[in-house]
């Protein structure tokens, strides 16, 4: 399979070369004319497409995208930070003690990093990681903090705050994947098969040379 945007742009730079190597030998056929003393009247002779109709059978593959490579899923600082605040509003305190904090923060800082990786590494999957990652706290909060409190209480506390701190991963490019051999076209259903209608319209591209007003030879690539 090819993707579909290079296999169409691969037609139209062959149908592009095709029209070089017509000018080539137009060029060639021009030096020959010049040189014969009756041809040289005569014009030369120069392919030009108008209009290049084309109807292009195709079979969609697979659909796939590209995401962003410098993903950052979240800010640990406010991750960590807003996490902290949500273990101690659902304690009801106004703070921790000493050890209590820094064995907290510690933990927390831990489970985010992991937190981090598993989203880089995920194909979106964000609420399932989030809802492990909320699992994982609650479940070692309790195991440190003697003041009892609901563990499925406390979980979805976790999520319900934390599932806006996390970005998702941005697609920069799609991807559409086609079938394109004939004797796999041959093997597919008729009604799966795409048929695209292409037309290319020729524009050509001339050399214009001026003069500006420091006297200055500009030359510039402009339409025809």
């Amino acid at each position: 399979m090819v993707n579909l945007n290079e296999y169409l742009g691969g037609i139209a730079t062959s149908i592009a070369e095709a029209r070089l190597m017509s000018d080539l030998k137009s060029l060639e056929i021009a030096e020959k004319f010049a040189k014969h003393d009756l041809l040289k009247h005569f014009t030369i002779p120069r392919f030009k497409a108008q209009n290049v109709e084309l109807t292009i059978p195709v079979a969609i593959g697979e659909l796939s995208n590209d995401y962003e490579k410098d993903y950052e899923p979240i800010n640990n600082i406010e991750f960590n930070s807003q996490t902290y605040n949500i273990l101690k509003n659902s304690s009801k305190v106004n703070s921790f003690d000493r050890k209590t904090s820094a064995l907290l923060r510690s933990l927390i800082a831990e489970e985010t990093d992991s937190l981090e990786r598993n989203l880089k590494a995920s194909q979106n999957n964000s609420e399932e990681l989030l809802n492990q990652f909320s699992m994982r706290i609650a479940e070692r909060f309790l195991s440190i903090y003697p003041k009892k409190l609901d563990y499925n209480f406390l979980v979805k506390q976790l999520n319900s705050n934390l599932k806006s701190l996390i970005s998702s991963k941005q697609v920069v490019k799609q991807n559409t994947k086609v079938i394109v051999e004939a004797h796999k076209l041959n093997e597919i259903k008729p009604e799966n098969v795409i048929q695209i209608k292409m037309t290319l319209n020729e524009e050509g591209m001339e050399w214009y040379t001026s003069e500006n007003e420091n006297g200055e030879i500009e030359s510039k690539l402009l339409p025809e």
